[in-house]
Parts: structure tokens; sequence; C-alpha cells
């Protein structure tokens, strides 16, 4: 039987790719590692792959339907908007991320910010770095344990602020998730609202945890600014463009909110230009929020295991795009078709 084809696509070729090979020790694959400089090479380089791992980019269109023996790929990350899923989809490729791999790093990083506007840390750093011993500035100070929470979107990471910022503050959370189950936030004890702009108005915290795509793209604009507190903060840690950036401006340079706290923009490397670096209200990190020495190699695991999965036959933990299940079927039905994935709606 041929080995199983395995191209990860990274910045450098030749990786030991420890947890690749341990994770998939069972399989007889042939783990063949390229960095492409370019689209076409990227191309050539996905041609009979059975299955591709992205550690960087090369996920569009063009590059999905070059691999067309691919049965899958898998994004180390837990972003996975740089891939046309779509034409993953319509290839019959299973499109999976590394959900949950970095799930206590990020909401840690919305924790931390959410705790440093409340105490005004680096506005008070930065002012008496500049000589001026001042506290009035800093109030009204509101105890955080009588405030309200949003989380919009509850999946890994939004669970984990709600454990931390919920339990552990003890702060009432609201959340706004249109695809979790009822079950889900009994068992964290929070209140479930309907309608972002309800959560918007009641909130004193919105943190936003949700995945870019066509559904989530700007989903936080001009409307949700408006609906927003005078006195709330708005902290984002998962992409840039899930708020519309200019209406974040707006929105702070009117009084409409009273700060923010930014690990990610809808330009990265962020322009030194920008007026949210410019504003005192604003904290901000360089997109660092998934990042520790447990998440990079837990990536690795992560992203291997759905592979591994997959080239078993069984549907990966973390799949991302089910409806892939119907042409799957249709390729099963083609002449000389073989194997099946199970493991998904049975």
């Amino acid at each position: 039987m041929t080995k199983q084809r395995v191209v990860v696509l990274g910045p450098t070729t030749d990786d030991p790719l420890y947890h690749e090979r341990a994770e998939m020790a069972d399989l007889d694959v042939e783990f063949v590692q390229e960095a492409p400089k370019s689209e076409g090479e990227a191309i050539e380089a996905v041609r009979g792959a059975d299955a591709i791992m992205l550690r960087g980019g090369w996920g569009t269109e063009q590059v999905i339907r070059a691999a067309d023996s691919a049965k899958v790929l898998a994004v180390y990350s837990h972003g996975f908007n740089h891939v046309d899923v779509e034409a993953a989809t319509d290839m019959g490729i299973i499109v999976t991320n590394g959900a949950g791999m970095c799930a206590e790093e990020v909401s840690n990083q919305a924790v931390t910010m959410a705790l440093a506007l409340h105490r005004q840390v680096v506005q008070s750093t930065n002012t008496m770095r500049r000589g001026v011993w001042e506290r009035s500035g800093y109030w009204p100070i509101e105890p955080i344990d009588l405030a309200n929470l949003g989380i919009i979107g509850f999946g890994n990471i939004g669970r984990q602020v709600a454990r931390k910022l919920g339990q552990g503050w003890r702060m009432e959370t609201l959340v706004y998730d249109p695809y979790v189950a009822p079950w889900i936030t009994k068992e964290y004890n929070v209140e479930q609202v309907f309608e972002l702009n309800e959560l918007c108005e009641r909130s004193d915290y919105i943190i936003i945890v949700v995945p870019l795509n066509s559904e989530t793209f700007h989903m936080i604009g001009e409307e949700q600014f408006n609906h927003m507190k005078k006195t709330a903060f708005f902290i984002n840690v998962c992409r840039g463009s899930v708020t519309d950036e200019s209406a974040l401006i707006d929105a702070l340079q009117q009084g409409k909110i009273r700060g923010a706290g930014l690990d990610v923009f809808e330009q990265e490397p962020c322009d030194p230009k920008n007026p949210l670096l410019q504003m005192e209200n604003v904290i901000t990190a360089p997109h660092m929020a998934g990042s520790s020495t447990r998440s990079g190699w837990l990536s690795r695991q992560r992203a291997s295991q759905q592979v591994a999965a997959v080239l078993r036959g069984e549907w990966p933990s973390a799949g991302q795009n089910p409806e892939v299940t119907a042409k799957l079927e249709q390729k099963r039905r083609m002449p000389g078709s073989a194997g099946k994935i199970y493991g998904h709606g049975e």
C-alpha cells in the first residue's frame, strides 16, 4: 500500500516534526516539508498530498484546488480565516484547526486587560513616569464584582473567561452566542441573551472571542458602540476585523465608551500612526494573546491529532466544515472510491 503523503507548508524544511511523527506513528505516512515563497510554489507542493498542514499562509483557493488528492487541511493556529474553507469544502477536504490549544492563554490575556483597564494600571504607570502624582483622574473606580461582564462568543476561550472573571471575580456574566447549547450556559452559570445589542446595553466589560468569518466580519460596529454604556470597556482578543476599527476609533474619540483593550488590529503589523496607539484610554498588545511555551507545542499536537484522525478514516474533533460530509458522500459514490469518514452524525 502506498504511503500517505503529509505535506507540511512552513517557514523551513528542516523541522524535526517530533509531535507530528509521534501522533501518526501508527500510520504509514511520508512527511514532506516545503517552504514556498510564492503561491505557484505552494500549488506545486500540495499536488498529490493526502494531508496538508499549514504553519503559515497559502490557504488560498488556487492552492486548495491544486490539492486534488487531499482529505484534510489542518492549520496549527486557532484562527483559520486565512483558509478558503468554501473551496476546501467543494474539493471534499476537511478543514481543521487547533481548537483548544490556547484557550487558557487567550482568556488570560482578556482577563488581564479587563483588570488592567479596571485599575488603570497602564495609564497610571505612564502618568507617574512623566513625574505626575495624581489619582483623581482615574475615578470613578467601581467595584468589579458589581459589574456586568458581556462575552461575545462562548466557545473554549469564552468559557474560560467566564470561569475566571465570572466565578473568580464574581461578575454577573452575560453571553451572546447563537450557536451555544442552553445546557452549556447553565453549566457555567451565565445568562444567555439572544440580541447582541442587549448585551452591549447591559455590560460594563465586553469581551469578544469569536472566529473571523463572513458572519462575524465587523459584527461590532457603530450600531453596537451606540448601544454601549459610556462607562463600558471593550476588549478584543480574537481577530481585528470582527470590529469595525474606524467605528471603534470614533466611539473612543466621542466618549461613547470609556476605553478598550486590543490584542488584535485590522491591519497587522499595526500602523504606528494608528490613532488607537495614541489614546490614553486604550491598552494594546501585538497579537500575542495565544502565545506561551505550552500553546507552542500544543498547537503541533492538536494539528497532528486532527490529521491522524482523518487519515484513519475518522471525523476529527476540530472539524470546522461539517457541510463537507455531503461532498464526501458524493466522492464515495464515484467509481473506484473507497473508505469512509465515520464518527460524525452517527
